[in-house]
């Protein structure tokens, strides 16, 4: 069992509880373009310049997966406001929710055959209108916007191993600037090392064999920002940025038997660890971290593929936090100074709840009871806290 939850990064934990999900049935191309009547006034209702931090888009069916049911895209208030934005007809194929611009009106979608799955396509909608423009990038895959609004696409590709060009698109598909391409190991080791931008834009952090690289926006490595400890046999994710200037990465210890999270310093100072190696216990390794005004909480590893919740005295015990209707394997979004954002797979494996928890107080605020099966946060990927 060890052996193979090394090998399990955040996003391919949580990509694998979810996966089963994404999938519809149904066409795809220009039927995604069309959208309902009540999406669009939906739509022209937002208080779009409100939209922020705690505002999640949430992909909901009443029935997703192989079922026939149809399927709306929803914006979300922190308060628990919902704003239809699309809707797909039962007999169409629901996309993949990639990424959400820090323009806040437009989002990438990985479209979807029903024989197949995903495809080499992508869609960009925005998010006023609900028109949705299909996009390919060549040989190439987007990993999200640019960062701070979203002019652009981050992409890449793999070649020859674990050689990996990283790259910007216009939204159009066309290649804009190679940023670097090199043998780049990183926990997980398959397809795209995770990559996050910076706050304002200007680096973005990259997996690699020690550690991460910094790379900037306008090309290059700027630094190599290594890891004590890490195994080189499975490398280091960047998870997000911690603060402007300090990364939070997950790396594989050479010890233990689960990842360890890293707090880095982008400027090239000694990292500091942020959890102890778990070499005993429930939590098998930890690969996400909040830091709230009640301590901090960690998203863990558990057995048989499960996920946890945690959290984690100043000695780096830990103590398991449980969410009233959200126990088994609670996925955590996004976060505020003192409620966490989690999301919780549905009993049947298909749609799920939403709901904000203030592990605290053990206050709640239920998003939605069943039915959300893609979710994705405003910024979640570098200021989830």
């Amino acid at each position: 069992m060890f052996s193979s939850v090394r090998r399990r990064t955040r996003a391919a934990m949580i990509a694998g509880i979810s996966a089963s999900v994404v999938l519809g049935g149904g066409a795809i191309g220009t039927a995604v373009a069309s959208a309902g009547t009540q999406a669009t006034t939906a739509a022209a209702s937002v208080p779009w310049a409100s939209v922020g931090p705690g505002w999640v888009l949430d992909m909901y069916s009443k029935a997703p997966g192989t079922k026939k049911a149809p399927t709306t895209l929803y914006l979300v208030s922190p308060a628990g406001t919902k704003y239809a934005l699309h809707m797909w007809k039962a007999t169409q194929a629901p996309p993949v929710l990639i990424a959400w611009a820090g323009s806040k009106t437009e989002a990438l979608f990985q479209l979807v055959s029903a024989k197949t799955g995903p495809i080499a396509e992508w869609g960009e909608m925005n998010l006023r209108t609900g028109k949705t423009t299909v996009v390919t990038f060549g040989k190439a895959s987007p990993i999200g916007f640019t960062r701070p609004t979203g002019q652009q696409i981050l992409g890449g590709y793999v070649s020859g191993g674990n050689s990996v060009t990283i790259a910007r698109y216009t939204q159009a598909g066309g290649l804009v600037k190679k940023l670097v391409t090199e043998s780049i190991k990183y926990l997980g080791g398959f397809g795209l090392p995770p990559s996050v931008y910076s706050v304002d834009g200007t680096e973005i952090a990259v997996g690699a064999a020690n550690g991460v690289h910094l790379i900037s926006n306008a090309g290059g490595v700027l630094k190599k920002l290594p890891v004590p400890g890490a195994d080189t046999r499975y490398g280091c994710s960047p998870v997000r940025w911690w603060t402007k200037s300090t990364l939070l990465l997950e790396c594989m210890p050479k010890t233990g038997f689960g990842p360890q999270l890293w707090l880095t310093p982008a400027n090239g100072a000694r990292p500091v660890a942020l959890t102890p190696v778990r070499k005993t216990g429930f939590d098998l390794g930890d690969i996400g971290a909040w830091k709230l005004s009640s301590g901090l909480y960690l998203q863990s590893l558990g057995a048989c593929g499960t996920l946890e919740l945690n959290k984690q005295a100043k000695n780096g015990s830990v103590t398991r936090v449980t969410v009233p209707g959200a126990t088994d394997s609670p996925v955590v979004v996004t976060a505020t100074t003192s409620r966490l954002l989690v999301w919780q797979r549905g009993c049947d494996g298909l749609g799920g709840q939403l709901v904000w928890f203030n592990p605290a107080t053990r206050a709640e605020k239920w998003l939605t009871k069943s039915g959300s099966f893609q979710v994705i946060a405003y910024n979640s990927t570098e200021n989830a806290a």
